[in-house]
């Protein structure tokens, strides 16, 4: 009894340490090209938008591919997961699972996120200096922001101290940044499987800010998706099946009425 004891604790003991392992993986699509050429891929996981010249996109089951998965008018978000030389790899999800395919980068329009407000204002940034450590938690609940000036909050989540505690280990913020209002916001990598994203340092649970004036993209007007044109190659492989068959058939019709 002592010996199953044992196993039950250790094997506890892994599942425990585990799970945050399976939490850090990095999505991969059901996508029989990525998993060909999944060494050749590079992870992006940002959001564009549709902007095809058509006035939508197709999603293609490879690059170059002839098989359609998908297509969406301009104008919809698109989470390109991964990159193969100039085609991302997008995954759309929906009620009955998802939905994966690629697209000519050149047709997707890249949305403001939080790479973008590091590559504009990263000079501004510096280190964290306990900035968030007397925060009491009065307001019962803290927001999630892709960067300061965000339109809205990806997330506000309702005060506990689990995330508090988190918030205040030291390592938790990677920079901090005083807007222009001399608000500070706090940068956060990861926190309970939550990745990127700053928070208001002065007003943790506020989702009434003032809007960042950030450039936006130029759309084509979107439209109605279309069916593709279909392959030749389909149809000409077919009727090359054909002719060879038929040249089979008449070399052995030849052939038995010589023999016979």
């Amino acid at each position: 009894m002592k010996r199953v004891r044992g196993a039950l604790l250790a094997l506890l003991a892994v599942c425990a340490l585990a799970r945050p392992a399976r939490a850090d993986l990095l999505w991969t699509p059901d996508n029989r090209f990525f998993e060909r050429h999944s060494d050749q891929c590079t992870y992006v996981g940002r959001s564009y938008y549709a902007n095809g010249a058509a006035g939508f996109v197709t999603l293609w089951d490879a690059p170059g591919g002839s098989g359609v998965e998908a297509q969406y008018e301009n104008g919809t978000r698109l989470w390109v997961y991964w990159l193969y030389q100039d085609w991302g790899c997008i995954s759309v999800w929906g009620d009955a699972g998802h939905t994966d395919g690629w697209v000519p980068m050149s047709q997707l329009e890249l949305i403001y996120d939080h790479i973008s407000f590091e590559e504009a204002y990263g000079g501004q940034f510096r280190a964290y200096s306990g900035e968030f450590a007397d925060y009491s938690g009065a307001a019962q609940g803290i927001a999630f922001w892709e960067y300061p000036g965000a339109p809205e909050p990806n997330l506000v989540w309702d005060y506990d101290s689990d995330i508090l505690s988190g918030l205040r280990e030291p390592n938790s913020f990677s920079a901090v940044f005083t807007d222009e209002t001399g608000l500070d916001w706090g940068y956060v990598p990861y926190l309970y499987g939550h990745r990127n994203f700053w928070i208001c340092l002065d007003d943790p649970a506020e989702t009434d800010f003032s809007v960042r004036e950030i450039p936006q993209p130029e759309l084509i007007p979107a439209q109605p998706p279309a069916p593709p044109p279909v392959s030749p190659l389909p149809a000409a492989l077919v009727g090359a099946v054909v002719l060879v068959t038929a040249g089979l058939l008449f070399l052995l019709s030849r052939t038995r009425k010589q023999n016979g």
